[in-house]
C-alpha cells in the first residue's frame, strides 16, 4: 500500500503488513527490535502509513500508551480484500511536481485500479495541490478522452464506462507510447514476457508478422486484459463476430487459444472478439488472414490511392513493393475504422504538424478507401497513410534480402533502427541521409538485426533508434528519437555525430564557432547544440525545398466569372461541360487548346478517378508547357450528370476545371479547396447554391 518511490516508503511498508497480521496491540519496543531502526525512524513510518491510509480513506493506526500500535478490524479487511488494487494504486501516491498531463493520466489510472470513487480531497493531497487543480484536470480528461464516463457525487469520482471503453482507453494511451501506462501495466504482477512470447508465437498461426511496436502494445494490452478478467471485469460485446468469422481465417480460433494459454480458463465469447479487433487493428508488415475478397478489394484501393496521389502531387510512388506495402498497411486502417477503433501516436501529430498540406492532398486520394467502407477517414489515419507516401524514394522499395540488408549495415557509419514499421523506418532513413548525405546509413534495421551485426566486423559509430534501446546493451552508443524528427532529436543526434563522425558532418567549423561565441557574450544558450545546427543549415543549407510565400489563393483564382451555372436537361454530357469550362480558361490566356484533350484523355484511360467529394469532380491534368498560369473554373449543374469510363460511373453536379500552372502555383488554392469539400455541410451548401454571391460566401470565406 505504501508508495515505492523512496528507500523509507518501501521498508514502512513492511511495518504496515507486521501490523496487519498481528492479532492485538504491537508495542513501540517490539518495532524497534523486530526491525533494528531508531525511535525516530519508527516514528517516521509510522506517519507516513497513516498518510497513505487517510489518503485511501481508511482508518489511522491507533495509538494506546503502554499497549503500543494496532490496525482497526475493519481497515484490516479492507487492507486484506483490496492489496493488490491498493499495491498498485500506491505506486502512484505522493508524486510531486509532476506536469498537468502526466497528473492527469494518473488520475486516470488510479480509478481504473481503484474501480471505485475517489474524493477530490483525496487527490488533491496525493498530488500536493489544490482541490481546484484537480476540479480543472477533470474537466480535461473530459476532452481528452470523451468516450470516457466519469461519474461524479459526493462520494468523489469513480469511471462508470463498460470495460470495452476502460480497454480502448488503455490501447490509446499504449499508442502514444505513454510511459505511465506501461509503469501502471508492469506493476501488476503478471509477465510482460510471457505475454510477449505468446503474441509472437501467435503470429505463425494468424498469418501475421506484427511490427515491433505491435508486439509490444499488444503484450502490455494483454496483460491488463489478463488482469481485467482475473477480477471479473469483462467485454461483453460479441458485436462483428460474425463478420470476422466470415471475411477471416484463424482470427477468432488464435485468439481464442492465446487466451486461454494466458489465463488458464475459458473466457468469454466478448473478450475473443474484443482481442481479434485489437489484433486486426495492429500494425503489420504481412496481413495474410483475410479472405480474397477483401484482400482484392483493398489491393485495388491500394492502387487507386496511389494513382490519385501521383496525379495531385505530380510524385513518382507506383512501385510494385511499394503498393504491397500500402496494401499490407491499409488491412489496419481498413479494420480501425470498421471497428471505430482510433489510432494515436506521436509521429502522426507530428506528421499533421510539418506537412498539413500534402496531408490535405492524402485525404482527397484515399476517397476510395471511404468509398468502400462509407465512412470518412479519421485525420490521423490519413496523416499515417501519407507517412507512407513521404518514406518515398526508389531505393527505399528495392526488395533487399535480409542478408543484403546485414552487409550494408556492416559498413554503414551509423545504423537505423526503428520498430514502428516500414513506412516509418524509410521516413526517417530518408531525412537522415538528406541531413547528412556524406553518412553512410544503414537500410532500417530491426532489433533483433542489431546481435547478428555485432558478431560480425562493423565500423558503425552510432545507433539512432525509435525503439527505446538502451545504452549499455551495445557496444556503440545509441540515440532514442522519434520517426518524424523533432528539434530536440535533430540536435542529440548532431551532438553525437560531431563527437563520432566529425570529419563528415558537412558544415564550416570556424565560421559557426564564431558565431556562436558572440552569440554566448550577449545571451544564456539552453542549447549550444541546437544552435550550432540551426546556424550551420542557415548558413550553408542543404537539399532544402524553396518555400512559395506568394501562391495565389483559392480566392485568387476563383473570380465571379469563372463561376457558372448551366441548366442541364439531359443535353450535356461530361466532355461538353468540361469543353465549356476549358474555354473559359483558354480565353483567359490560363491554358492552351490542348490541356482540355488531356483531361479527357486521363479519365478515358483511369475512370473518373478525379471525384474528391460526393457529386464533386476535379478535372485538371498534370503541370506542362499546356497548363501557362494557374486558374480555377466552377461549374454547378441544376441536374446531375454521369461520367462513365473503365467500367467506373460516377454521378457528378459540381465541376472544377483547374490548371496547375507551369510551376504547381496551384497548390494553396487547391489546399483551401481541400478543405472545404473535406467537410460535409460545406459541400450540401454548394450543391445547393443559387447564386454566383452564394458560391463566393462558401468558398471564399477561407
Amino acid at each position: 500500500m505504501m508508495t515505492s518511490n523512496s528507500a523509507s516508503s518501501v521498508k514502512a511498508k513492511r511495518l504496515l503488513n507486521y501490523l496487519v497480521k498481528s492479532p492485538g496491540f504491537v508495542s513501540l519496543k517490539e518495532i524497534l527490535e523486530t526491525f533494528s531502526i531508531s525511535r525516530r525512524t519508527a516514528f517516521n513510518w509510522l506517519k507516513l502509513i497513516n498518510q497513505t491510509l487517510r489518503q485511501n480513506n481508511l482508518d489511522e493506526i491507533i495509538n494506546v500508551p503502554k499497549y503500543g500500535y494496532k490496525i482497526t478490524n475493519q481497515t484490516k479487511k479492507k487492507l486484506l480484500a483490496d492489496t493488490e488494487i491498493i499495491e498498485t494504486i500506491s505506486r502512484y501516491s505522493q508524486i510531486k511536481s509532476v506536469n498537468a498531463a502526466d497528473r492527469q493520466i494518473m488520475i486516470v489510472l488510479m480509478l481504473i485500479g481503484e474501480n471505485k470513487y475517489c474524493s477530490i480531497n483525496v487527490l488533491a493531497r496525493k498530488f500536493s495541490c489544490s482541490r481546484n487543480t484537480i476540479i480543472k484536470d477533470f474537466k480535461a480528461l473530459n476532452e481528452r478522452f470523451p468516450q470516457l464516463e466519469i461519474a461524479s457525487s459526493r462520494f468523489g469520482h469513480r469511471i462508470i464506462s463498460d470495460e470495452s471503453t476502460i480497454r480502448r482507453v488503455i490501447y490509446e494511451l499504449l499508442l502514444y507510447q505513454n510511459k505511465l501506462v506501461f509503469k501502471f501495466i508492469k506493476h501488476l504482477d503478471f509477465s510482460i514476457t510471457e505475454a510477449k512470447t505468446i503474441i509472437s508465437t501467435a503470429q505463425k498461426q494468424l498469418e501475421m508478422t506484427f511490427s515491433e511496436n505491435s508486439i509490444e502494445q499488444l503484450a502490455y494490452l494483454l496483460t491488463f486484459t489478463r488482469w481485467r478478467i482475473e477480477h471479473g471485469l469483462c467485454v461483453s460485446s460479441t458485436a462483428d463476430l460474425e463478420w470476422i468469422k466470415i471475411n477471416t481465417t484463424n482470427v477468432l480460433f488464435t485468439c481464442e487459444k492465446i487466451l486461454q494459454s494466458l489465463i488458464g480458463k475459458k473466457v468469454p465469447r466478448g473478450e475473443i472478439v474484443f482481442l481479434s479487433k485489437f489484433i486486426l487493428c495492429s500494425q503489420a508488415t504481412k496481413v495474410n488472414c483475410v479472405k480474397a475478397d477483401l484482400y482484392h478489394n483493398l489491393d485495388s484501393i491500394a492502387q487507386e490511392i496511389i494513382f490519385r496521389y501521383e496525379q495531385l502531387t505530380e510524385q513518382k510512388i507506383s512501385y510494385k513493393l511499394f503498393t504491397q506495402v500500402l496494401c499490407n498497411h491499409l488491412y489496419a486502417t481498413f479494420f480501425r475504422v470498421k471497428f471505430d477503433l482510433p489510432f494515436s501516436s506521436n509521429e502522426v501529430d507530428e506528421i499533421k504538424r510539418q506537412y498539413p498540406e500534402l496531408v490535405k492532398f492524402t485525404a482527397v486520394a484515399c476517397a476510395p478507401l471511404e468509398q468502400f467502407l462509407h465512412k470518412k477517414l479519421p485525420s490521423n489515419e490519413v496523416a499515417l497513410i501519407y507517412l507512407y507516401f513521404g518514406s518515398v524514394s526508389h531505393k527505399n522499395y528495392q526488395d533487399f534480402s535480409d542478408m543484403d540488408k546485414l552487409q550494408r549495415a556492416a559498413l554503414a557509419d551509423v545504423l537505423v533502427v526503428c520498430s514502428s514499421g516500414i513506412g516509418t523506418s524509410a521516413m526517417l532513413y530518408q531525412e537522415l541521409s538528406k541531413m547528412y548525405p556524406l553518412i553512410k546509413f544503414s537500410l532500417p534495421l530491426e532489433i533483433r538485426d542489431l546481435p547478428q551485426i555485432f558478431k560480425r566486423s562493423y565500423q558503425a559509430k552510432l545507433i539512432i533508434s525509435t525503439a527505446n534501446l538502451t545504452d549499455t546493451v551495445y557496444p556503440i552508443p545509441v540515440v532514442n528519437v522519434r520517426a518524424v524528427l523533432t528539434k530536440h532529436d535533430q540536435s542529440a543526434i548532431e551532438k553525437l555525430l560531431r563527437q563520432k563522425i566529425p570529419r563528415k558532418i558537412e558544415h564550416n567549423e570556424s565560421a559557426v564557432n564564431s558565431l556562436v561565441s558572440i552569440i554566448n557574450e550577449y545571451a544564456d544558450v539552453k542549447d549550444e547544440n541546437g544552435l550550432r545546427m540551426s546556424l550551420d543549415r542557415f548558413i550553408f543549407p542543404k537539399n532544402q525545398k524553396s518555400v512559395h510565400y506568394n501562391l495565389p489563393t483559392l480566392s485568387n483564382l476563383l473570380s465571379a466569372n469563372h463561376i457558372k451555372f448551366l441548366h442541364n436537361n439531359d443535353d450535356w454530357n461530361w466532355q461538353d461541360v468540361l469543353h465549356f469550362g476549358c474555354e473559359i480558361l483558354e480565353q483567359d490566356g490560363i491554358i492552351d487548346e490542348y490541356y482540355c484533350e488531356k483531361i479527357i484523355h486521363l479519365i478515358q484511360q483511369y475512370g473518373p478517378y478525379m471525384l474528391i467529394a460526393n457529386n464533386i469532380f476535379l478535372a485538371h491534368a498534370a503541370p506542362d508547357t499546356s497548363s501557362k498560369k494557374a486558374g480555377i473554373v466552377l461549374i454547378l449543374l441544376d441536374h446531375p450528370l454521369v461520367i462513365e469510363a473503365c467500367q467506373q460511373k460516377e454521378i457528378v453536379t459540381c465541376m472544377f476545371v483547374l490548371s496547375p500552372g507551369m510551376k504547381r502555383e496551384h497548390e494553396k488554392a487547391l489546399e483551401q479547396l481541400v478543405d472545404i469539400v473535406r467537410d460535409k455541410e460545406n459541400v450540401l451548401r454548394l450543391l445547393k447554391a443559387k447564386s454566383i454571391r452564394e458560391v463566393r460566401q462558401i468558398l471564399l470565406c477561407f
